[in-house]
């Protein structure tokens, strides 16, 4: 489909999963998406032999459900930075990975460091939120199969 179709040109939209360092969008190139995505998935077997497995660990739900959320957290976060293209810890860091050479370049503009730590702590919020959510579903499913 054309550009055109959709009522924007190529130029009017924005900037996702490119290896151009965006303010506030995007600090990490195709390999950081990768390792990220790599990370997420890893996370989502955790997740599953944790959820299966967890009682041989914790006799207790309560402690289940923090090992989950931890763990959710961490497989969300992983996954929503490959989505997004953006590191949170470079983004606290006030740093990026995109850079001709390939390494760690700090943001020299306080206005694009502010846009990036607006950024981490949006995305790390949206993750524990998540984690939250699949946790206590996930809790709520274990008490009633325990009936």
């Amino acid at each position: 489909m054309k550009d055109e179709e959709f009522g924007q040109r190529s130029s009017e939209r924005p900037a996702q999963n490119t290896d151009t360092y965006i303010p506030g969008v995007c600090n990490i190139d195709r390999k950081g998406r990768w390792i990220r995505g790599a990370g997420a998935f890893a996370g989502l077997v955790f997740v599953v032999i944790y959820n299966e497995k967890w009682h041989l660990v914790f006799s207790h739900p309560v402690l289940y459900a923090t090992g989950m959320v931890l763990l959710a957290t961490g497989t969300a976060l992983s996954l929503i930075q490959a989505m997004a293209s953006f590191c949170v810890v470079d983004g606290l860091l006030g740093r990026t990975l995109i850079s001709a050479d390939h390494l760690t370049a700090p943001v020299r503009s306080p206005e694009s460091r502010k846009k990036d730590t607006t950024r981490a702590l949006l995305l790390i919020g949206g993750a524990f939120v998540v984690g939250f959510l699949f946790s206590a579903v996930l809790l709520i499913s274990e008490i009633n199969a325990s009936r």
